[in-house]
């Protein structure tokens, strides 16, 4: 038959077999990329993520779930976060009613002994304010009331060290380069005032002064290794000893407790020798070192509640993980907080040592909320 169309033609023959081959090779090369993307096959970088079959047609793709060993589960617990934020807030709001009941108390106090006033802190106060602007900060420190941990504190604040750790309490004192408010401007000043956090620490008066005599004049070689304390030790043996001699006056060594009472209730004896702001304030009251009727802390800390307090400043600032309070180890205690070492030491004190003990330090008892001690007169 001539003429005949189609495939069948021998003409078409080779047009139609170049046709077949085309088409086998588009769908074999389908069928490639097809299975390329079913079995998600890297291209570039591995994907560390766990891979999923891809799901029939018509289903969302929702992996199955990964099992996970009672081991992990029992060590990751997603479901005690929730708690742990409450924990925290609970905490937190714990804290703003503690501080809340202390600064009613300062100020009421500071209100009934006409101590309120606009101008701002003197000189003295402004010399033991460290401040670290990096976390807009203000520190005022009061010597034998942690101090030493909360200078290491801001020390890591202020990208001086890299740890609190290491760093014992005569290094503190020696290395720590942190800046002080009387360095800054007056408008600085004010400045930081307004928009700085502000804290100190405060701690029960008549043990802080029994912790600095057990510490600077009763341990003999930290007095010893100290010469600043060298010219009080002096002026208590010369002052208030019963034939001293020769050897005492030379050396200022071995201040008995009542000495050290005597010197401290004696103003005059004290101004002779009293010239440098940081020895003497380990003894001056609190409210004249830091001046909180002046100006409005943000935090009152109790050296007697300190795990908490410090723990609820150190989470106000946002302060990173390598700054903590440290425990007493690195520090000097001496153990002026139990009542056994003070009984010990307040009974040897007369009723005039004690009543005039007490005069020296009522304002810190009442500004500070702590309670007369039952030692003293009445």
């Amino acid at each position: 038959m001539t003429g005949t169309t189609g495939c069948c033609n021998m003409r078409f023959r080779r047009q139609c077999f170049g046709m077949a081959k085309t088409v086998s090779i588009a769908l074999v090369a389908g069928i490639v990329v097809w299975l390329v993307l079913a079995n998600n096959w890297p291209t570039k970088e591995p994907d560390e993520s766990p891979k999923f079959p891809n799901p029939p047609r018509g289903v969302k793709n929702k992996p199955s779930p990964v099992h996970v060993s009672a081991e992990i589960q029992e060590e990751v617990k997603p479901v005690e976060q929730p708690k742990t934020n409450s924990s925290l807030m609970d905490f937190t709001q714990a804290q703003e009613a503690v501080q809340s009941k202390r600064k009613a108390i300062l100020r009421e106090t500071c209100k009934r002994n006409g101590m309120t006033s606009q101008a701002g802190p003197p000189m003295f106060t402004k010399r033991h304010i460290y401040v670290v602007d990096k976390y807009r900060v203000m520190y005022c420190f009061v010597p034998k009331v942690g101090c030493s941990n909360w200078k290491r504190i801001m020390m890591v604040l202020d990208g001086e060290t890299d740890t609190v750790e290491g760093l014992t309490s005569d290094e503190v004192h020696t290395k720590a380069h942190l800046r002080f408010f009387n360095s800054y401007t007056p408008g600085q000043q004010e400045h930081r005032l307004k928009n700085y956090r502000k804290f100190f620490f405060v701690r029960e008066p008549l043990k802080r002064a029994l912790s600095v005599y057990r510490n600077k004049f009763e341990d003999l070689a930290t007095y010893r290794g100290n010469l600043h304390f060298h010219t009080f030790g002096k002026q208590i043996i010369k002052k208030f000893r019963n034939g001293p001699s020769q050897a005492e006056l030379k050396t200022g060594e071995n201040a008995t407790w009542t000495e050290f009472v005597d010197y401290l209730t004696h103003p005059t004896e004290r101004k002779e020798v009293e010239t440098d702001i940081h020895f003497s304030d380990h003894w001056r009251q609190m409210n004249q070192i830091c001046s909180p009727c002046s100006i409005d802390y943000d935090v009152i800390g109790n050296l007697e509640t300190v795990n908490a307090d410090a723990k609820y400043v150190l989470n106000m600032l946002k302060a990173p993980s390598n700054a903590q309070y440290l425990s007493s180890a690195g520090s000097r205690p001496t153990n002026s907080s139990d009542k056994g070492t003070f009984d010990k030491y307040f009974s040897k004190l007369n009723k005039k040592q004690l009543t005039q003990l007490w005069e020296l330090y009522k304002l810190d008892y009442e500004l500070f909320g702590y309670t007369k001690p039952e030692i003293i007169p009445t």
